[in-house]
């Protein structure tokens, strides 16, 4: 069954079932407060009947004290009690009738004799006749040594009447109180359940791929927070998938880049050793092959080597020591001046004395590669400057260029493998492409914290801040 229907058929079922206990209840309460009522009155004029009796016996003397006489008195008596309509009747000892103030069906003698045998002095009983219900309410009195019955009957068929009238009157309110209540109750209903039936389309909807689509947040309710929930479930679901799709892009394109960085090389090689093999060539033409077989072959040799690196960074422990910055920026320097000769690029090197504490090797393949690349983005006779500033607690290296810059697009991918901004002039230099990937990779492993500024056509400048105090990298 749907949830709406369980709402529904819930309330409905609760609200008649409480208002038809509550009627009940009233209409019998009522009912109990009159029969008391009645029960009352009855007892007070039996009460009044007997004291008037007893006070005229004893006031005539034994002499007079006989059966004869009690008509007589009680006549008397009754006319000058108020007029209740009740009815009469006094008995002797035997269970005769001695008196009655109006001709009225005789019940049976169960109720004296009850008196009797349980020694009370009063007692009530409901009698029912064909047409009427009877309140008979007797009380056993004793006039010198002779012991009489006093009853008066009340007619309290009203009492019982205005019960059936009132449960008959309820049952037309109750049908009119359902046909309301199924009304407003599907209406209420259908109101609180909309959110949800919201929710559900929006839940199908996302199902059925479209990720884009968000619940509506409305009110502070538990449905308002299960749809922010659901949201933002959703949110990070579109982010994981956002994720994927990007990490098996960069999957393929890093797949594409590598086939195409090993089949250009390899292309030359068996080329130009083919034409070794089949052709007579001159000198000249045999060390040229042989050279670019040679170069090409220390191009695939570099290649594997920053492989390696990519693959092994994350999956070695490294113990970090105290290291001089200064120091490793000189090996790095070193390292590179070949290329910056070549190209007649001036260096211009500013560092403050400082100490950070990592793995030597990696940190001067950072230093190097940052340096290797300022040199393949300048032009001949261009400038490379390397700055280092000592903090409280960090140190500030920066290697800066004013060579030929990069889109703010280009600088989010930079550090993909395989990724070149410009492929002719990055395969002219010797580049494949992974040596910023390895620097995202060796400074993640330090928790080194670096941002690249650049423009294009005037300039890179990559500022990197290592953290002074550090434990031990495990």
């Amino acid at each position: 069954m749907r949830f709406f229907w369980k709402i529904y058929f819930s309330f409905t079922v609760l609200l008649l079932l409480s208002s038809g206990f509550f009627g009940i209840w009233m209409i019998q309460l009522t009912f109990e407060k009159s029969y008391q009522r009645a029960l009352i009155e009855a007892e007070r004029e039996n009460r009044m009947f007997q004291l008037s009796f007893e006070m005229n016996m004893n006031a005539l003397g034994e002499l007079y004290q006989d059966d004869g006489i009690i008509p007589v008195t009680a006549e008397s008596i009754v006319q000058n009690l108020s007029d209740s309509g009740s009815i009469y009747q006094i008995y002797n000892g035997s269970q005769e009738l001695l008196y009655e103030s109006k001709k009225h069906i005789s019940f049976n003698d169960l109720l004296r004799s009850t008196l009797d045998i349980e020694e009370v002095e009063c007692g009530y009983q409901i009698l029912k006749d064909t047409e009427d219900t009877w309140l008979l309410f007797v009380c056993r009195s004793s006039v010198g040594d002779r012991v009489y019955y006093l009853e008066n009957i009340r007619n309290i068929s009203d009492i019982y009447q205005e019960r059936e009238e009132y449960y008959d009157l309820y049952t037309i309110v109750m049908l009119i109180l359902t046909a309301v209540t199924t009304v407003l109750v599907f209406l209420v209903t259908h109101m609180l359940t909309r959110s949800i039936r919201d929710l559900s389309r929006t839940t199908r909807r996302f199902s059925r791929g479209d990720y884009e689509v968000r619940a509506v947040e409305k009110g502070g309710d538990e449905i308002a927070e299960l749809a922010r929930d659901f949201n933002h479930m959703a949110d990070t679901i579109s982010e994981k998938m956002d994720e994927l799709t990007m990490q098996a892009k960069r999957q393929e394109d890093f797949t594409a880049s590598f086939a195409h960085e090993l089949k250009t090389p390899l292309t030359s090689i068996i080329g130009y050793a083919d034409m070794l093999r089949t052709m007579d060539c001159t000198r000249e033409e045999i060390l040229e092959a042989v050279n670019y077989i040679f170069h090409q072959g220390k191009r695939l040799e570099s290649l594997s080597f920053k492989l390696l690196e990519l693959i092994v960074s994350d999956k070695q422990t490294y113990k970090f020591r105290s290291l001089y910055v200064q120091k490793l920026a000189k090996n790095a320097i070193r390292m590179t001046s070949i290329k910056r000769k070549k190209k007649g690029i001036s260096l211009q090197v500013g560092m403050e004395d400082g100490v950070i504490r990592g793995e030597r090797d990696l940190l001067i393949s950072v230093f190097t590669n940052l340096l290797d690349n300022a040199a393949k983005a300048s032009e001949p006779g261009g400038r490379i400057t390397v700055r280092g500033r000592q903090y409280a607690k960090s140190y500030l290296f920066c290697v800066m260029d004013n060579g030929c810059g990069m889109e703010q697009k280009e600088i989010a991918r930079i550090t993909e493998a395989f990724y070149m901004v410009d492929k002719s002039r990055a395969r002219k230099e010797g580049g494949a492409g992974l040596g910023m990937t390895l620097c995202s990779r060796i400074l993640a492993i330090h928790d080194a914290r670096w941002r690249i500024f650049s423009i294009p056509g005037k300039g890179t400048a990559i500022a990197i801040n290592f953290y002074t105090k550090r434990g031990t990298k495990q």
